[in-house]
């Protein structure tokens, strides 16, 4: 992406960005990502090509954004202060209120976009690659005799399975068997 998202954005930056994500989520809703052309984003959003260059590489820069914009709307504040043995939990149920929150657009987005297309590819890409970086918060080094990154993929990898299968493929959980299924292929981790 051309601007820095740690750096503080001006107001104009802020609303240029949101209004991108907002075309590119209505057209998701809409259409599939592979028929997601960047003149139609720029006529959604109401601004000129050269404004959406200035900002994005591609339209693939542009939901990389989006997935980073839906991500801040997570709360993972909390695994900071929660234990390393809660910190799965925290980040299951994060990601798990997120999609929640976002259920009538992940349904319009489902419509037109199947969970092993490329939109979805991105996501599990994005999302593998923020648990990847929690769940290694959550290892507990003196605990395992294995390499930490190999235990975080493997967090990362079973948290994201579970959120698929209950949030993607329609196998609708209850947030306790969301817990009860994590915790049942971590290997009763806790």
């Amino acid at each position: 992406m051309k601007k820095d998202l740690n750096a503080k954005l001006t107001r104009g930056a802020q609303r240029t960005l949101d209004t991108f994500f907002d075309a590119m989520t209505a057209l998701l809703a809409e259409k599939p990502f592979t028929g997601i052309s960047v003149n139609a984003l720029c006529e959604r959003a109401g601004y000129p090509r050269a404004t959406f260059y200035n900002y994005f590489e591609d339209r693939d820069d542009l939901l990389d954004y989006c997935w980073t914009a839906l991500s801040r709307q997570a709360n993972l504040a909390d695994l900071a202060s929660a234990g390393p043995e809660h910190r799965v939990d925290t980040a299951l149920d994060a990601m798990a209120d997120l999609l929640e929150s976002n259920a009538d657009l992940l349904r319009a987005v489902l419509e037109h976009n199947p969970p092993e297309g490329p939109l979805f590819s991105s996501l599990h890409m994005f999302i593998e690659a923020r648990a990847h970086e929690i769940m290694r918060t959550c290892v507990d080094r003196d605990r395992f005799d294995l390499p930490a990154d190999l235990v975080a993929d493997h967090y990362a990898n079973t948290v994201m399975l579970v959120l698929d299968w209950s949030y993607l493929r329609g196998h609708a959980l209850t947030r306790e068997q969301l817990h009860d299924y994590t915790h049942t292929l971590l290997g009763g981790v806790e």
